[in-house]
């Protein structure tokens, strides 16, 4: 992405979050009730989310219909393919979890528990390789007025440890243009 030039309207980073997947997820209780089981993998990007866009209160909150989601990273929810393995080795594969353990389960969930409507994509690619995509669809979705905030996360388990997620928020704006590398680095999980 190019720099832009003073006073363009450009992607500003607007909210990040990076946290750990064992940490109390205030979000679960949301969806209770229609959501029977997801992976800690994608309750973790859930809570990534919601620890991102909460300081932006009610301005983000009454436009969660006009907000993208890309999910960046290689990995599926383990927790949840490990259960669908070994059930499929038994013959069976219990329609609760099958569905959970796709690679993007969790940007399906976040969708449902914090009401995300706009565009929604799941890279399966590393981070890294995957941001000039994703900046490049988030800074076209706001230029044009589809979303009014674009939201790139993932999440990624940690051998030994909880899964960690983390999430950016994009928003139109003047100011210095959002550095990918920074972008990299804030969603990166790192071990504890």
């Amino acid at each position: 992405m190019s720099p832009p030039v003073a006073g363009e309207v450009s992607l500003v980073l607007s909210g990040s979050a990076v946290v750990r997947g064992d940490a109390p997820n205030p979000y679960a209780s949301r969806v209770k009730t229609i959501v029977r089981y997801a992976d800690p993998m994608a309750w973790a990007l859930v809570l990534a989310i919601g620890e991102a866009t909460e300081k932006l209160g009610e301005g983000f909150r009454a436009a969660t219909d006009r907000c993208s989601l890309i999910q960046l990273g290689p990995e599926a929810p383990r927790e949840a393919m490990a259960q669908v393995a070994s059930e499929a080795l038994r013959g069976f594969a219990s329609p609760i979890r099958f569905p959970s353990a796709t690679p993007s389960a969790p940007a399906g969930l976040a969708c449902i528990v914090h009401g995300l409507r706009g565009p929604t994509l799941a890279l399966t690619q590393p981070v890294p390789d995957g941001m000039g995509i994703a900046l490049a669809l988030s800074a076209s979705w706001l230029s044009r007025g589809v979303v009014d905030y674009a939201l790139i996360g993932t999440a990624a388990s940690i051998p030994g440890g909880p899964p960690h997620a983390g999430c950016v928020v994009l928003t139109r704006g003047t100011g210095p243009g959002v550095d990918p590398e920074l972008v990299v680095r804030t969603l990166l999980p790192r071990a504890s």
